[in-house]
């Protein structure tokens, strides 16, 4: 019995670390799931059932405003909720009979704590809470419960999701790190998988792969950011003497972003290397390589999770090794010599996996966490018009007012769906919003759908709870990965809600989807018409921004008086950039047709854009102390100098001189032809495919701005 009883233990044990602690959603999931299960259940069965959907939505609301990595910053952020939801839940009590005064209270609500949300991280979180639980007060008020009821109850339901969280938080002070630097390594290992396709590929094939990996490359270089902002959170929380501990968080950034920018690096154009048939076997052995690397990133997430010890899988050793000897054989050969730089880059984020439990922390890494760069905004810096936060706020307050406004004079019952959905779908930007829109109404017909059904066939109040319960997990669940899903299921949590409180969920699901459809309507309008900010109108300042940056992280490549911070922060500033832009041509093809002028040409120069960053990064991983001739030295400072006519282009007038330049890119980028091809050094690979890429930038740019003169 006893034996049988550990085996259980264990294999109890087994599911726990597999289903939860390894995947964070789930573990989010079910903390809610509880703290909603443990308020609601007995509440219900022995209480009112008003007070127990109560308890539930202010757990909601908190859960959903909850920030920090820190526990001391969770605290302060769950504080500030803990004050925030029931004042403006008591404000909305003693002020909604009073529709004027209700309106202003409004309007000054949502347009102060939309600006304020737009400080930091810890402030968006907040008020976001905050907007929640008004429309949440606005929708109980219908009840006639006396008018201390839900800002009691709110606060009693978020107090007993804060103590739960906090509690959580303090047993396991770094798990949050631990599964932001784990949710980065494996975007790392979507990146390489996705990559490996390219090896070999049809140059068919190409150009969307190229597009797929430029959007993954934003997704993984937000995680970066992310963890950045995260870290440095969590040492402006932490006392002096334990900044150490958090120094092997900070090496694991580093690894990852000197991982990131191997992954991202480009040695030559992929459609050459696929073409020459001599070396197909060679490609498809990097292409295994590959795939083996993006196994091995995400074991070594999977350890970071379950604070494991990493343990190298013996088929990446077994397939570099192998790839080493077909590289080897093929020498004699005279095979294409930026496979050989491409394996050895291969091979060195292999390397790196198998020694990363055995690396020791740099010198730059413990004292990288004592500067912390301040990520708030000035509330002077919110309140100009032309910052995107502040005609964002006054965009959600016209929607907010006028949705009441709708509500109050066609007497809409529940009408508070109208500013709920206003909230939720209104974005700073119009794609953003317009993808926002689709995915909110698409998941409420099916949410309704569902629900009704799932209303009929289980009609009991322990089959509701049940649903219900079901429903806010995996709501959470999918609320990171996939917005529409998500919307499912809160729709039905709500249907639920109601049936439970007063058995009218199926009458109201009808009126909320008209509901939804209004303020879906009221955000389209406001984010279409009020000070749209077009992404035409912002290329030219993304493309040279992307330019500069480019050019600061080119330079960091060949100057040796370059630290290694330095170093990473121009990369990261880069990517930033390249990111910007990838975005802002994505934008563009969810603009109406008459406003995406330029669609054209933001492509091309997006992708440029980002084959330059390729290129540049390719030189960055072979870069080593001195490695540099003058000769070589000198080339890359004529590539500097055609990077900065580039920039020069939005300033200057076009006129003769830039014929003279043309010709000029033209000789430079054929002298370093000449000499990759002369095979004077390594080294001139990657000073030509960046003076290649520059030219090819550089003639773009005029054609986009003789276009516009035309």
């Amino acid at each position: 019995m006893k034996l049988y009883f550990s085996n259980l233990c264990e294999k109890f044990n087994d599911f726990w670390v597999d289903n939860f602690v390894k995947k964070s959603n789930n573990l989010w999931a079910l903390k809610v799931t509880v703290c909603i299960a443990l308020v609601l259940i007995p509440v219900k069965f022995f209480g009112d059932a008003f007070i127990a959907t109560t308890l539930a939505l202010g757990i909601v609301a908190i859960s959903l405003g909850e920030t920090d990595v820190h526990p001391r910053g969770r605290l302060k952020s769950l504080a500030s909720l803990l004050i925030l939801l029931p004042f403006l839940s008591l404000c909305v009590e003693l002020t909604i009979k009073t529709p004027f005064l209700f309106l202003i209270f409004l309007g000054i609500a949502t347009f102060s704590l939309t600006l304020l949300g737009g400080r930091d991280s810890r402030f968006h979180g907040v008020t976001f809470g905050g907007l929640l639980i008004i429309t949440y007060t606005m929708l109980g008020t219908a009840a006639g419960k006396p008018f201390y009821y839900q800002p009691l109850f709110f606060f009693v339901g978020s107090f007993f999701y804060s103590l739960t969280s906090l509690v959580l938080l303090y047993k396991k002070p770094y798990r949050i790190l631990q599964e932001q630097l784990a949710y980065g390594y494996k975007k790392l290992a979507e990146y390489i998988l996705l990559k490996s396709k390219l090896f070999p590929s049809l140059p068919s094939e190409q150009e969307e792969l190229r597009n797929e990996l430029a959007l993954l490359n934003i997704e993984v270089f937000q995680q970066i950011e992310q963890i950045k902002k995260d870290l440095h959170s969590f040492t402006q929380e932490s006392s002096v003497t334990s900044l150490s501990k958090i120094d092997k968080y900070y090496q694991k950034w580093f690894i990852l972003q000197s991982l990131h920018e191997r992954a991202t690096s480009s040695h030559e154009q992929y459609d050459i290397l696929s073409k020459e048939t001599e070396n197909i076997e060679l490609i498809k052995g990097l292409g295994l390589l590959m795939k083996e690397l993006s196994k091995a990133l995400n074991l070594y997430a999977q350890s970071l999770l379950s604070y494991s010890s990493y343990e190298h899988p013996m088929s990446l050793e077994w397939t570099t090794k192998a790839m080493g000897e077909l590289i080897e054989n093929h020498i004699q050969e005279n095979i294409n010599k930026p496979i050989v730089l491409l394996y050895k880059n291969l091979k060195k984020i292999e390397e790196t996996l198998k020694n990363v439990n055995k690396l020791q922390i740099q010198e730059e890494h413990k004292t990288v966490n004592q500067k912390i760069n301040n990520y708030k905004v000035s509330i002077n810096q919110l309140l100009k018009f032309n910052n995107s936060r502040f005609r964002y706020a006054v965009r959600l307050t016209l929607c907010i007012i006028v949705g009441y406004l709708i509500t109050w004079i066609f007497n809409i019952d529940k009408g508070a769906w109208i500013l709920l959905t206003s909230l939720i779908v209104c974005q700073q930007t119009y794609n953003a919003t317009r993808q926002r829109i689709f995915k909110r109404i698409m998941g409420t017909f099916i949410g309704v759908i569902s629900g009704v059904l799932i209303a009929k066939l289980i009609p009991t109040v322990e089959g509701q709870i049940i649903v219900l319960l079901i429903s806010i997990y995996l709501f959470y669940y999918w609320l990171k990965s996939n917005y529409t899903i998500a919307v499912v299921f809160i729709t039905i949590f709500v249907l639920e809600a109601f049936n439970l409180q007063s058995n009218k969920g199926l009458l109201v699901m009808t009126p909320r989807l008209i509901d939804t459809l209004i303020g879906a309507s009221l955000v389209f309008f406001a984010v279409r018409f009020l000070w749209p900010d077009w992404q035409y109108k912002r290329l030219a300042n993304h493309l040279r921004k992307a330019i500069e940056k480019n050019k600061k992280y080119f330079e960091s490549v060949y100057d040796n008086n370059i630290n290694k911070i330095e170093y990473l922060h121009n990369q990261r500033s880069a990517h930033r950039a390249d990111n910007t832009l990838t975005t802002s041509w994505k934008g563009m093809k969810l603009e109406p047709k008459s406003k995406q002028k330029l669609i054209t040409s933001a492509r091309n120069l997006t992708y440029l854009n980002h084959s330059l960053i390729s290129y540049i990064s390719a030189f960055g991983v072979h870069k080593n102390e001195g490695f540099l001739s003058e000769k070589e030295l000198l080339y890359c400072l004529k590539v500097s100098e055609s990077l900065q006519q580039i920039t020069q282009l939005w300033t200057d007038s076009i006129d003769s001189t830039y014929l003279e330049e043309i010709e000029y890119n033209e000789y430079l980028v054929n002298e370093l032809r000449a000499l990759r091809d002369a095979n004077e050094g390594k080294n001139y690979i990657f000073i030509y495919n960046i003076a290649k890429v520059s030219r090819e930038l550089f003639l773009e740019t005029i054609d986009l701005l003789n276009s516009n003169e035309g």
